[in-house]
């Protein structure tokens, strides 16, 4: 991902959704069409299914050949590594993850290690081990959701890996802005279920934004790498953040 150094790749959190049919997509588009049409919107998106058990060679070549050149897919690590094991005795899964998502070639971004909230970090050596057994050469994230993991050991572990520390807007964790490589991955995620539909925007977003602009814009300034990923609980409508997000960092979509 070095072709990348100082630029900001924004998008979202998935992208098949029936609420988004005439407010993103054209009226109508198929579910197979609406990550090609994403793909000619945004420059990346996370995928959330991969979350749930790994994606077949045939599913992610699919992905590949449906966007644009130069698109960038991010994707978590199935729940099994996470949730159910807790990084213990995964790393067979986890080559086996690595591998397929593999197939998506110079598309595929970072992989996102989601902690449960339960784990803390009295899993630190957990997670060592696993980091240590990851395969080389591609870019990794981590997601923590219980604050005991924000101290100095932690972060160190990270920065050894070049792992990034994904930076939450919403959740169990406060804001804040710790870096630990050279790829900064952001989520904008808001509250579960804080809306009904996800047609529009909902709520106002710049104060928010007023904090993590300038935060963005420095690293960036310094050559960084800013993924970016907003869901639609955010604010109701996570398109529509993303185009302000790209504006407010002129024009980094």
């Amino acid at each position: 991902m070095s072709e990348l150094a100082g630029k900001a790749l924004l998008g979202t959190c998935g992208w098949s959704y029936d609420d988004w049919d005439g407010a993103f997509y054209p009226p109508g588009t198929s579910q197979k069409d609406r990550l090609r049409h994403y793909s000619e919107r945004f420059r990346t998106v996370e995928i959330d299914s991969t979350f749930y058990g790994i994606p077949t060679m045939e599913t992610v070549q699919g992905w590949y050949e449906r966007t644009t050149d130069g698109f960038i897919f991010s994707a978590k690590f199935p729940r099994v590594i996470t949730h159910e094991n807790r990084l213990m005795n995964c790393g067979e899964i986890a080559d086996k993850f690595v591998d397929v998502m593999s197939e998506l070639g110079e598309k595929m971004g970072p992989l996102l290690l989601q902690l449960p909230p339960s784990m803390d970090v009295r899993w630190l050596g957990a997670l060592k081990n696993f980091l240590e057994g990851l395969p080389d050469g591609f870019t990794y994230a981590v997601e923590v959701r219980h604050r005991s993991w924000l101290v100095d050991p932690f972060a160190k572990l990270l920065k050894r890996w070049n792992v990034a520390l994904v930076l939450p807007d919403g959740g169990p964790l406060d804001r804040f802005w710790r870096v630990t490589s050279r790829v900064v991955y952001i989520r904008w995620l808001g509250q579960w279920n804080a809306f009904e539909h996800y047609d529009r925007l909902q709520r106002e977003v710049d104060d928010d934004l007023d904090w993590w602009v300038p935060r963005v814009e420095h690293f960036l300034d310094r050559g960084g790498i800013v993924m970016g990923y907003v869901n639609n609980n955010y604010a109701g409508h996570s398109p529509a953040v993303v185009d302000i997000l790209g504006e407010r960092l002129g024009g980094e979509s």
